[in-house]
């Protein structure tokens, strides 16, 4: 291997040699024009060449530093060290870096995949194009990567990172785990991601962090105020710990208020299409029963558009159909009471002036009193 040295040390080498004088000044001038020349045009500190001549490692003075090499998939298996140690190490043959320590075999050349990088204690890369990065994290799969403390990269592509995450040979997958607990959260099926965050997940959809939604754990209360829940949004809306989903409905966030008619929106109800039937993206024997939105829509006017039913504009009109009819039947209910006092009334007179019997006129009478209720409550109810 052929070394570069500095200029001083080239001098002192000349001026070890037997020449005279004369000659040595005269070596040394020929020396030191092109020698100022090649300093003013490159920053090499240092540069170590193979027997061809190839550079294979350049610093420069800068700091710089530049390892060549040629990648030759190296069927021998032999790193340039092997076993225990403290090191950093380029690895040419198989295109792979590694920095840190080990206290094994971890960074023997047959636990090197092609092109692959390990960093940190006890890392493992094994297959080509993977990564892996901490303490004993592994990454055995091609084009995986594992972060953080003893995750594990099985599938192809897939990605481990936290605290025990842990791929489950699923490609494709994510896994992100906290430090909660040691058990390993492991991935259920290709193409998927799992997360422990026993903290909650938490997504921003604004620069100052004043909308989005967070899916939170139980009583913790939510950037949004929320607590007793397992869904919060900035809006106000959640989903609470028992499944029920809870619509905004606070008074300080209306506006524009009116008062209807409740007998309009029943009468309207009447006319409104229910019909049972069938998502098309659900199986057929999965029914439901409901008015279109396009019905719903044309009806009442609620809503952003005649393509859905919001929740709480269903439930309003059911509430206020719900009142029309409780008006009704009490009103009917007064009525009948009315009528059998009206109808005691009378039993008692008749009593009175006949005693203990009844003439057919009395019974006449009270007969047509009851047919005319009996219609009267027909016609209302209709």
């Amino acid at each position: 291997m052929d070394q570069s040295f500095t200029l001083k040390e080239f001098i002192n080498k000349i001026l070890a040699t037997s020449l005279s004088g004369y000659a040595l000044k005269i070596l040394l001038f020929l020396i030191w024009i092109p020698a100022c020349l090649y300093a003013q045009q490159t920053d090499t500190l240092m540069s170590a060449k193979d027997a061809a001549q190839n550079s294979r490692m350049i610093i420069f003075q800068n700091g710089g530093l530049l390892l060549n090499g040629e990648f030759t998939g190296d069927p021998s298996g032999i790193a340039p060290t092997q076993g225990t140690g403290t090191r950093m190490m380029w690895y040419p043959g198989k295109g792979a870096f590694r920095a840190g320590g080990v206290s094994g075999s971890q960074w023997d050349g047959a636990n090197i995949g092609d092109y692959s990088v390990a960093i940190g204690q006890d890392t493992r890369a094994l297959a080509s194009n993977s990564i892996a990065f901490g303490l004993r994290s592994l990454a055995s799969q091609q084009s995986s990567f594992a972060v953080g403390e003893q995750n594990t990269a099985s599938g192809a592509a897939s990605v481990a990172m936290g605290y025990h995450a842990h791929t489950n040979a699923r490609q494709g997958s994510f896994v992100f785990a906290d430090r909660a607990t040691v058990d390993t959260l492991r991935a259920g099926v290709n193409h998927s991601a799992n997360w422990r965050v026993s903290g909650g997940f938490r997504m921003f959809t604004s620069s100052n962090l004043s909308t989005g939604v967070t899916i939170q754990s139980g009583a913790a209360v939510s950037n949004w105020g929320q607590a007793n829940a397992v869904i919060s949004t900035s809006t106000g809306a959640l989903l609470t710990t028992g499944g029920i989903w809870q619509n905004v409905s606070d008074v300080h966030s209306k506006h524009r208020f009116e008062q209807i008619s409740n007998e309009q929106i029943l009468e309207k109800l009447r006319h409104l299409p229910i019909t049972r039937w069938s998502y098309k993206k659900e199986d057929d024997s999965i029914r439901h029963i409901g008015p279109m939105a396009q019905d719903f829509f044309a009806a009442f006017r609620l809503g952003h558009d005649n393509r859905g039913i919001g929740t709480v504009d269903a439930d309003g009109v059911a509430l206020a159909g719900i009142k029309a009819l409780e008006e009704r039947t009490r009103n009917l209910a007064e009525e009948i009471e009315s009528l059998k006092a009206d109808n005691a009334a009378l039993r008692q007179e008749m009593k009175d002036n006949n005693g203990n019997s009844m003439s057919t006129m009395a019974l006449f009478v009270l007969a047509m009193v009851g047919g005319f209720a009996l219609l009267r409550r027909n016609r209302v109810v209709s």
